[in-house]
């Protein structure tokens, strides 16, 4: 009897260690200044993902389609087809409130940030961490998303933060071969190297080609087949 109380004890101990980690886990920054997800007068958000071509040729063909060329083109500002002058980070605000899971518009607003090295470019409204926090907190299990934040990270010098999104979308990844494009790259900013070469060889076998990351790991001395 004494023997069968301790063991319960000792369960009952693990499991509320288990509970508090998870726990810990699960809660995700959200800052005040990144708003409420649902706002009057905001078209959204819907989950990218889950929504029709309809819905989703309604936000790019006016908000995303033509900022995306003009922000490949490296355009800071141009005029659209209908003579505003907006930026291609405007664009990709406005459809980050429809769809905070976009993954293009996402990961276009890392990168201008990134380059610019500012944390607001020009046409954003709200910081592009916020962007990260509102995709999170709206499709938590989205992998795509998950791998991009902890790229987002990695690309900051934030090791432990990086990482715990690369493993998170690591248990959420059902054989997406953008999740391990991102894990790559990320892995690779944060020197980790063997983990950046197999994620490249899993995007290798589902058919991405990644010949500049490929570049980089041979430089480093760590490719190998």
């Amino acid at each position: 009897m004494a023997l069968s109380i301790y063991t319960n004890a000792v369960l009952c101990s693990l499991f509320l260690v288990a509970f508090s980690v998870q726990a810990q886990e699960t809660a995700e920054q959200y800052d005040a200044d990144c708003l409420p997800l649902h706002r009057a007068g905001k078209h959204g958000p819907f989950d990218y993902n889950k929504a029709s071509g309809a819905e989703r040729h309604l936000v790019e063909s006016a908000h995303f389609n033509e900022h995306y060329q003009k922000y490949r083109l490296g355009s800071a500002k141009f005029r659209k087809s209908d003579h505003i002058i907006e930026t291609p980070a405007a664009g990709f605000s406005y459809t980050l409130w429809a769809f905070p899971n976009h993954p293009q518009a996402l990961a276009a607003m890392e990168d201008i940030a990134f380059k610019s090295k500012t944390d607001t470019p020009a046409g954003s409204q709200l910081r592009i961490h916020c962007y990260f926090q509102r995709a999170v907190k709206f499709t938590p299990e989205d992998p795509i998303v998950r791998a991009m934040y902890g790229y987002y990270y990695a690309r900051r010098g934030q090791k432990n933060a990086a990482m715990q999104q690369l493993d998170r979308a690591e248990s959420l990844n059902d054989g997406i071969s953008s999740v391990a494009v991102y894990a790559a790259f990320a892995y690779f900013e944060l020197k980790e190297f063997e983990k950046s070469l197999n994620a490249a060889k899993q995007a290798y076998q589902m058919g991405y080609q990644l010949p500049g990351l490929r570049n980089k790991l041979e430089r480093a001395g760590k490719w190998h087949d």
